[in-house]
């Protein structure tokens, strides 16, 4: 890759040849008898290039393009530079990479400005699709609100979430051959009463109550809020710090929005009446018509 900054703008050139045809440009320069005025340029390559200095000429792979005073070009190595021309060259390769990271990200960030109306659109599908975004975020939360469901069913579904595991699991006392094939397999008298764990079901798609999955945070959060206030930015102005921080936003925002449409497809695996069902044998749950409750919620899943 090589990038060289002129008047009229940063631009790309695509082989070393394009490099050693510019006016001006020599192979073979004595760095006593020019001074240097500026660097225009950097390459990184596979392959090795001549160092352009008369006195050294060391092969590497990655460097800058110089100009001197009097208007000659030339290419040498970072470590080269700064031996021939001393603290000038290290200061303009420095301000070089600089000026080209923040040309970089501020031609990103415009490129990203064009597409927002298409990420808007691809937000609002994923919104309100059937059983999309907006449905699961609601019936996913009610799932651990105490205040929308039953706490024995929010209790069970919050111990899944932090095992993060849907095997779900219940506990009851052993019968009387179970708890004596308990002392048997222990060679001794155990205290009783003695429980057992039955394996009940496995509730699938668990995974969209993973806090990493939240898509209120995934949605509104990292990419609308964000937005909003990107929207309102104007780009030329941005200092560089600015830009970087948006650069690292701008280049997070797809996969972001992969993340929370891979969340929609667990929530809509978890939230049927075939996948929660089992979660209506839990004990205590028959009592104030608590388990009435329950059951309108699987039925409105649809």
């Amino acid at each position: 890759m090589i990038t060289i900054n002129t008047a009229k703008g940063p631009f790309k050139v695509e082989s070393w040849e394009d490099v050693l045809v510019r006016p001006g440009f020599t192979p073979d320069l004595d760095p006593d008898q020019h001074k240097l005025d500026s660097v225009i340029g950097r390459y990184v390559f596979g392959d090795m290039v001549k160092c352009g200095l008369s006195n050294c000429h060391t092969l590497h792979a990655r460097g800058y393009i110089v100009a001197t005073k009097g208007g000659r070009e030339t290419n040498i190595g970072k470590d080269c530079g700064k031996k021939y021309f001393g603290l000038d060259f290290d200061h303009m390769a420095k301000q070089f990479d600089i000026d080209m990271a923040a040309y970089e990200n501020r031609d990103l960030l415009w490129s990203f400005s064009f597409q927002i109306e298409e990420l808007e659109a691809k937000i609002a599908a994923l919104r309100v699709s059937d059983k999309g975004a907006d449905w699961v975020n609601r019936n996913a939360n009610a799932l651990t609100n105490p205040g929308k469901l039953p706490l024995a069913i929010t209790r069970q579904i919050s111990e899944l979430v932090k095992q993060k595991s849907g095997r779900y699991t219940r506990e009851r006392e052993a019968t009387v051959q179970e708890a004596e094939d308990m002392e048997v397999r222990a060679g001794r008298k155990l205290e009783r009463p003695l429980y057992v764990t039955d394996y009940e079901a496995n509730i699938r798609g668990i995974e969209a109550l993973y806090p990493e999955n939240d898509l209120r945070e995934l949605l509104m959060v990292q990419i609308l809020d964000e937005l909003k206030a990107f929207k309102k930015l104007s780009i030329d102005e941005l200092t560089n710090a600015q830009l970087i921080r948006w650069k690292k936003w701008a280049t997070s925002v797809d996969l972001t929005l992969d993340k929370a449409s891979e969340s929609v497809a667990y929530g809509r695996v978890l939230l049927t009446k075939e996948n929660l069902e089992p979660l209506s044998r839990l004990e205590n749950l028959d009592r104030n018509g608590e388990l009435e409750r329950f059951n309108a919620f699987l039925e409105q899943l649809g």
